[in-house]
């Protein structure tokens, strides 16, 4: 999911959860490239990125935004807001059922992302409810996953987001990139989790982690996402 200014990233991303109405997918998709081609007339410094949802209760809800935002930065978008709206309501507006507005902050003291400057092509997003009151208890144990990883140099990367506004308290977002179907598979020459752990601190400390958040964790959900680089505004292209 990463992306944003080089030179001093914020943390936010300010995602909008889109649902095109039933049938209405083709005049979404095309409404879309009109709206990232108006980004380009505008001249717009930043990329606005598409995903689109492949499985889960959200499958065919497209995921629009942007990231690597600070908070200061909405009160100055390069393009106005009005405008941007206006747009919107103009070349997509008709054909959505529902827009849900998110902001999620990226947790980068605990996350290993890529290098790339653009989106894996997939994404597994596994989402976490975690119970009331029990927030410090899970960032501690994925704070200390985050050292294991780092610890024994296991390769995957990722990257957690904390919901921040938008919806219930507790949520955190751990984001998976894949390249392709085959990367999904798992991999021998990579440690299994539990294990990784076990090699980092030692089979007490790797269960005491994995109990922490099994008691912190209510549910936790699952989803396939891809980007769109073809419904994506990308500066340069």
């Amino acid at each position: 999911m990463f992306g944003g200014r080089p030179e001093k990233p914020g943390t936010i991303a300010a995602l909008e959860f889109q649902k095109p109405k039933n049938g209405m997918v083709p005049q979404y998709q095309a409404g879309r490239k009109e709206k990232a081609a108006w980004h380009k007339q505008q001249k717009d410094p930043l990329p606005l990125f598409v995903w689109e949802t492949l499985s889960g209760d959200n499958t065919g809800t497209y995921i629009v935004g942007r990231l690597g935002q600070h908070w200061a930065d909405f009160d100055k978008p390069a393009v106005p807001d009005e405008a941007d709206l206006a747009e919107f309501q103009k070349v997509v507006g008709g054909y959505v059922d529902s827009v849900v507005a998110r902001y999620y902050e990226f947790m980068p003291k605990i996350s290993n992302p890529g290098d790339a400057k653009t989106p894996a092509k997939f994404a597994a997003i596994i989402t976490f409810h975690v119970r009331y009151g029990k927030g410090s208890d899970f960032r501690s144990a994925i704070g200390r996953v985050y050292e294991a990883a780092q610890k024994t140099k296991w390769p995957p990367n990722y990257e957690w987001y904390a919901l921040a506004n938008g919806g219930p308290t507790g949520v955190y977002v751990l984001v998976l990139p894949h390249h392709n179907w085959a990367d999904f598979e798992d991999k021998s020459d990579v440690k299994p989790f539990r294990d990784m752990l076990k090699e980092a601190f030692g089979q007490a400390e790797a269960d005491s982690i994995v109990d922490r958040i099994d008691h912190s964790v209510e549910k936790e959900t699952s989803e396939i996402i891809q980007f769109r680089p073809d419904l994506s505004y990308l500066p340069g292209k």
